[in-house]
């Protein structure tokens, strides 16, 4: 028996103390139920790469592993006799713990809201199930739902949060006769579409990898800003495509020497303006055309990297993506994911289990992840109720997780290597670091920001803009060769806000939250 093992700073002990000589669970429950141990949960995300974000406190917490035949418990008797007897739970490694599980299916708990009391069933004796069934105490449907504890337990949406409000939209007949107009076009062309989008792949692609992007006119200086920035910083991105919206970035894209594709059929329903905030209309009408642009070089064999205009480099992705080294992969089995996405850091239930960030994000190309976004186009209905594909590409990601067992790694907002608006507006010590040089990110996302006037003047104070403000708005072809007249070789710093992070101190400026503290 392995009586104490060492992990990282931590001790897990195997602790069999008070054994009991009678059998845990009574006849009702063993023909499902065998045995319990206990296992560290860092220790388990070590040993198994479960593909969410690990969460802080892990060191310090505990899963729960129940046994539903003796024959799956550990070799070790004297452990398999406490897991099998009542007393004390015993505790051990995942390693040990799982020697004999032939099959291991998990499941991740958490109260989503401290104000409710939450239960959790395990019911045995039924067909074994896949997913889990959210029952509520409320009064109401929908937004209009409220928690209610003297209300009967009934099922509900699990977006139902603690208020009882439903975050889940239903999409309304206008939402599905606009899918279904955009699909008619879609598929009508589908074949010339592919035809001649493969065309232009062929001649631009970097070991089977393409980066993917799609903007209108209303961000366009955003995809301006990616472009001059990642030469200025000496990446080499001949490997990408836009997929524009409209005329005016077309051009303008083409101007910058990016390979794109317009259809102005398929992109007739993505307004030309910018998103006046998160989540309306023209957002919603654009991650739609982020979903068709994705799906057509996936299908089409590509391993793809997808990315929202709001990005800078640091590191060039690819080699992080490619190294068998990086969260790309499996740590323990060594193949790779197919689907690797960055941690949106917010943990909404909405966007449970992976919590991912649809702005970023790395696919390869294979039967599985073909499927899913064979369904995320379909579901485009969904996409414009809730404004946005975020969502739902989580929970279809989950989905094909459990259904085909497409490879997901959401790689986690405790890591330093993919920083986001989440760093920027909650982690205070990370920006310090990494405006100290103490840290070299991967990319960072300006994301978190409430609309385009928040995220252009975050990334300038922050020494992530490169674009010449006198080339702002202007069509492509006044400006003539639009690298060299727009695109600065060194960042355009300027002051906004005094509280948020900045390359340079910015105590003269006012502070962007009413009350706060200088940053510096």
């Amino acid at each position: 028996m392995v009586d104490e093992l060492k992990l990282n700073t931590s001790t897990v002990k195997c602790n069999t103390s008070s054994p009991g000589t009678s059998i845990r669970f009574s006849p009702k429950l063993s023909h499902w139920a065998a045995g319990l141990v206990s296992i560290n949960r860092k220790d388990l995300f070590d040993t198994y790469d479960f593909g969410v974000p690990m969460d802080s406190g892990a060191e310090n917490q505990n899963v729960l592993m129940l046994y539903n035949e003796k024959k799956a418990m550990p070799n070790n008797r004297t452990l398999s006799r406490a897991a099998e007897n009542n007393g004390d739970i015993p505790q051990t490694t995942a390693k040990e713990a799982t020697e004999n599980c032939v099959a291991m299916s998990v499941v991740f708990i958490k109260n989503p809201d401290s104000r409710i009391g939450q239960c959790v069933a395990l019911v045995g004796g039924q067909y074994q199930g896949y997913h889990v069934q959210r029952w509520h105490r409320l009064i109401g449907e929908g937004s209009k739902g409220k928690t209610d504890r003297s209300a009967p337990l009934r099922l509900t949406s699990r977006m139902t949060n603690g208020a009882g409000y439903d975050e889940f939209l239903l999409p309304k007949k206008w939402h599905l006769e606009d899918h279904e107009e955009i699909m008619k076009t879609y598929l009508n062309s589908l074949s010339k579409i592919r035809k001649d989008l493969d065309a232009i792949l062929k001649k631009i692609v970097i070991n089977n990898s393409i980066i993917v992007m799609t903007v209108n006119k209303g961000q366009s200086e955003l995809l301006m800003n990616f472009a001059c920035s990642a030469r200025a910083r000496g990446f080499n991105i001949g490997n990408l495509i836009v997929f524009p919206t409209d005329m005016f970035t077309k051009d303008l894209a083409e101007g910058l020497g990016l390979a794109t594709y317009f259809s102005n059929e398929l992109m007739a329903h993505v307004p030309e303006g910018e998103s006046q905030r998160y989540g309306d209309g023209t957002f919603g009408a654009v991650m739609l055309a982020k979903v068709i642009c994705v799906h057509l070089v996936n299908d089409l064999g590509y391993d793809l990297l997808f990315q929202d205009v709001d990005i800078v480099w640091y590191q060039n992705p690819f080699d992080f993506f490619h190294s068998d080294q990086n969260s790309g992969f499996d740590k323990t089995t060594k193949i790779p994911h197919a689907f690797v996405i960055t941690d949106d850091g917010s943990r909404q239930q909405r966007f449970a289990p992976y919590s991912a960030n649809s702005g970023f994000y790395f696919v390869r190309s294979n039967d599985r992840s073909k499927i899913l976004f064979r369904t995320m186009l379909y579901a485009g209905d969904l996409v414009f109720a809730c404004r946005s594909h975020q969502q739902i590409l989580i929970q279809l990601l989950a989905e094909h997780n459990s259904l085909s067992g497409l490879k997901v790694k959401v790689l986690s907002r405790e890591n330093d290597e993919f920083p986001s608006g989440y760093h920027f507006n909650m982690r205070r010590d990370y920006m310090k670091q990494l405006l100290s040089r103490d840290r070299k990110p991967v990319i960072f996302h300006m994301c978190w920001t409430l609309n385009k006037e928040d995220k252009l003047a975050y990334m300038k104070q922050m020494g992530m803009w490169y674009v010449k403000d006198e080339c702002t708005g202007k069509k492509a072809e006044s400006l003539g060769d639009v690298t060299s007249v727009c695109c600065s070789a060194e960042p355009i710093v300027e002051c906004f806000y005094k509280d948020k992070a900045s390359v340079i101190p910015c105590e003269d400026s006012p502070p962007k939250d009413k009350g706060s503290a200088s940053f510096w």
